[in-house]
Order: C-alpha cells, then structure tokens, then sequence
C-alpha cells in the first residue's frame, strides 16, 4: 500500500473516531447479512457473487500474499481460493460501528480445507455506504492462535 492510500485509509478510521462512531443493530444486521452472502458465495464456488460485495477499488490484505486490488482482481483471488478446496466458510461478525458513510466489523472466521484442516483467523473490515448499500473496501485478517 503506497503512501498516499495509507493515508487516506488513515483518515477514514480516524474519521470514524473523530465524528460520532456508534453502534447500530441495523448496520451490524446488515454487515452480518454481507459477510453471510459472501461465506455462502464461497462455498457454492461462486468467486463472482463473492466479489460483487467489494466497491470497484477495494483492497483485500491477505496474510502472506501481495495487495489484491480492484474487484476483478478480488474475483480472481478468491476464485483461487476456491479452487483450493474451500469445504466451509464460518464468520461471525463481532463489534460493527458507523459513522457517516464508512463502518468498520471486527470478528472471527473459521475456514475448512479440502484435507478437512480448519483454519481460524481474527479480521478487520472498512466498509463503505455507496447508493445505499454497504460495499467492502478494505479486507485484511490475521491467523488467530
């Protein structure tokens, strides 16, 4: 990530903070709604249901892989997931807070492989409010011990 999306990343969450960040059970339905598309869209092997969810420059931060950038390349990444032999996509969606046209999930997610080994990892997502509905924009988990 260069600088200048750094920054401008830096500012988004900050701006949560600084205007007003509160909790709403409607944003948090709604988020959990999308992270439970998005685990089915996964498990039916269906990468391109998977990305729809993303805003058209999203960034996913992948634990030992490169930046993937854009909805295409978010496709393209997960539909190599998929390929892996993903069996099962488990999140459960933690806090959720909003301000404005930006919201943040924090949660857990456990995924099977093809050889039956689940995986389990922490995440942080950045969404963004765009016509009305709430897009990933920046996607980023870390293995959990």
């Amino acid at each position: 990530m260069n600088l200048k999306t750094q920054t401008v990343t830096f500012a988004a969450l900050f701006a949560l903070y600084a205007g007003g960040v509160h909790a709403d059970e409607d944003v948090h339905s709604e988020l959990d709604a999308g992270n439970q598309a998005f685990a089915a869209a996964i498990i039916a092997g269906d990468a391109g249901s998977a990305a729809a969810g993303y805003t058209d420059d999203a960034y996913v931060l992948a634990p030992g892989a490169a930046t993937v950038r854009g909805r295409e390349d978010i496709r393209a990444f997960w539909q190599g997931m998929i390929e892996s032999g993903v069996k099962n996509v488990q999140i459960d969606t933690g806090e959720v807070a909003s301000s404005g046209d930006l919201a943040y999930a924090t949660g857990t997610l456990a995924v099977t492989g093809a050889d039956d080994t689940t995986g389990h990892a922490r995440y942080v997502l950045v969404f963004k409010r765009m016509s009305g509905e709430w897009r990933l924009h920046l996607d980023i988990w870390t293995p959990s011990m």
